[in-house]
C-alpha cells in the first residue's frame, strides 16, 4: 500500500527544528516532523495534527515545496520499517510559537526535539563520515537537507534523488 505523509522544514534563526529520535539498533538520529495522512484530512490538517502531536506547536504559515517518496527497502533502516512505501509532501513551515514543546503523541523512538544549527547540518549532510559530525539523519532526510541547504531551489519532484 502507498500513504501519503507530511514533513515540516521549519527554520528560524538560523535553525531547524527537528525530531531526536532513539532506537537500539540504530542509536541516536534526527528527523522531520510529520507523518501520515488519515482518511478524510487535507495534507495541511495532517500537517497541523502532526506537528500538535510530535512538536506540541501549531503551524502559522506553510508553503508547499517538493514531494519525495520512501520506500523503506531501499532505505538504510529497513529492518525497522519493511514495506513502507510513502508519497511525502514537503511544506516550509512557521510557527506560532517556540517558548515550550509538550509532545502529546510522541512517535515510536522520539526522545525529544531540538533546534540544531544550520551550519552544523550543512556539515553534517557535507560530510556524513566525519565521527565529529554530532547529528545523524536517515540518508534520504541528508540527501533532501543537502540538496535544500546547497541552494534552495528544488525540483517538485525527481524520483531518482530521495530514493535511496
Amino acid at each position: 500500500m502507498i500513504r501519503n505523509t507530511v514533513r515540516a522544514l521549519i527554520i528560524q534563526d538560523g535553525r531547524l527544528l527537528a525530531i531526536k529520535k532513539e532506537r537500539p539498533e540504530v542509536g541516536v538520529y534526527y528527523a522531520l516532523p510529520g507523518g501520515a495522512q488519515e482518511i478524510g484530512e487535507t495534507l495541511e490538517k495532517t500537517l497541523q495534527r502532526e506537528c500538535l502531536e510530535e512538536l506540541g506547536i501549531e503551524v502559522a504559515e506553510h508553503r508547499f515545496i517538493c514531494i519525495r517518496e520512501y520506500i523503506s527497502k531501499n532505505h538504510e533502516y529497513s529492518f525497522i520499517m519493511k514495506e513502507v512505501h510513502a508519497v511525502e509532501f514537503i511544506y516550509e513551515c512557521r510557527i506560532k510559537a517556540t517558548d515550550t514543546f509538550i509532545s502529546s503523541q510522541a512517535d515510536v523512538g522520539q526522545i525529544g526535539t531540538e533546534w540544531i544549527p544550520i551550519e552544523s547540518i550543512k556539515q553534517s549532510v557535507s560530510e556524513p563520515d566525519q565521527l565529529s559530525i554530532a547529528y545523524q539523519f536517515p540518508i534520504t532526510t541528508n540527501d533532501f537537507l543537502k540538496e535544500y541547504f546547497n541552494d534552495q531551489i528544488l525540483d517538485p519532484y525527481r524520483n531518482t534523488t530521495y530514493e535511496s
